[in-house]
């Protein structure tokens, strides 16, 4: 049998060349697949070194392609739709619903509700929870699936629902907050601060509430998670004061796990959505989960 090699780049460029072609700018390409600018332009930059040919005419607003780029978006589009109806062509189960997001939000949002979701959904839908880092959801996507999670200012193009508003405050231990608030008035040191280590990708952070309450300025971090889960169940053992996302920490509160600073949540605007993707949009049972999502995160 004859071999046969093919000599072509990988799946990442060919997406965020599709993508920045698609929405004329490498801005609106990085938002939509949940990575930064220079990402994107490096993809394609890669792909014009790599065939010695510029795809892009960027000294134009807004961007747009050369008549080689034009002509590789149309192959690419053709390439990656095909692959998508071959990937599709492989699931056994047709009555399945993928949703992708964080471990946070599936510990934390999603754990609590998925007996209720599947209930609801019927006992003969397969649901699925994937869990990738943040920036890497899109990665996951491409896979398929349905339904993402996604933070951002901005609502989402495709058919969406808010599942919070992102509102922060501190939390901790009794004896933690005791400290805290016995050190805003000026009888003790502060105590430590709980941080989240990941790569911020626009949720808010210890800075964002420091520059809103100027009396914790100065107050030192202790430790580094690099999972949200680990730093609530720190601040749950007393290591130090973690900072608290609403709707995240309402379980913790609820049972008492976690004391709340008694000041107001502090909000810049930014949601949590659940959004269908491009497949989603094709699966009328994630546009009923999506609207079980909804539902189910008001009660």
């Amino acid at each position: 049998m004859s071999s046969r090699k093919y000599n072509l780049p990988s799946l990442s460029p060919l997406v965020a060349f599709e993508a920045a072609a698609r929405l004329q700018g490498f801005a609106r390409a990085a938002e939509e697949l949940n990575t930064s600018q220079p990402a994107v332009s490096r993809h394609i930059r890669n792909l014009e070194i790599r065939y010695g040919t510029e795809l892009f005419y960027r000294d134009k607003s807004p961007i747009c392609l050369t008549p080689k780029g034009s002509q590789f978006y149309t192959s690419v589009v053709q390439s990656l739709e095909a692959l998508q109806t071959a990937v599709q062509s492989l699931r056994q189960v047709e009555e399945r619903v993928t949703i992708v997001c964080s471990h946070s939000v599936s510990h934390l949002l999603l754990m609590p509700l998925y007996a209720t979701l599947r209930q609801k959904m019927g006992r003969d839908v397969e649901l699925r929870i994937m869990t990738v880092e943040y920036n890497l959801l899109q990665a996951a996507v491409e896979t398929g699936a349905d339904i993402v999670f996604q933070y951002s200012a901005e609502p989402p193009e495709r058919k969406h629902v808010v599942v919070c508003d992102e509102e922060i405050k501190p939390v901790g231990s009794a004896e933690i907050v005791e400290q805290a608030q016995r050190a805003l008035e000026g009888r003790c040191d502060p105590p430590m601060l709980l941080k989240l280590q990941k790569e911020n990708y626009g949720w808010m952070d210890w800075d964002d509430w420091s520059s809103a309450h100027p009396e914790y300025n100065g107050w030192q971090v202790s430790e580094e998670f690099d999972s949200y889960v680990y730093l609530l169940q720190a601040a749950v053992s007393g290591q130090g004061l973690g900072l608290g996302w609403r709707r995240f920490v309402d379980d913790y509160l609820n049972r008492g796990d976690l004391i709340e600073l008694p000041v107001s949540w502090h909000s810049k605007n930014t949601k949590l959505f659940a959004r269908l993707t491009r497949y989603g949009a094709q699966n009328a049972l994630a546009e009923k989960c999506l609207a079980l999502l909804e539902n189910l995160q008001r009660k």
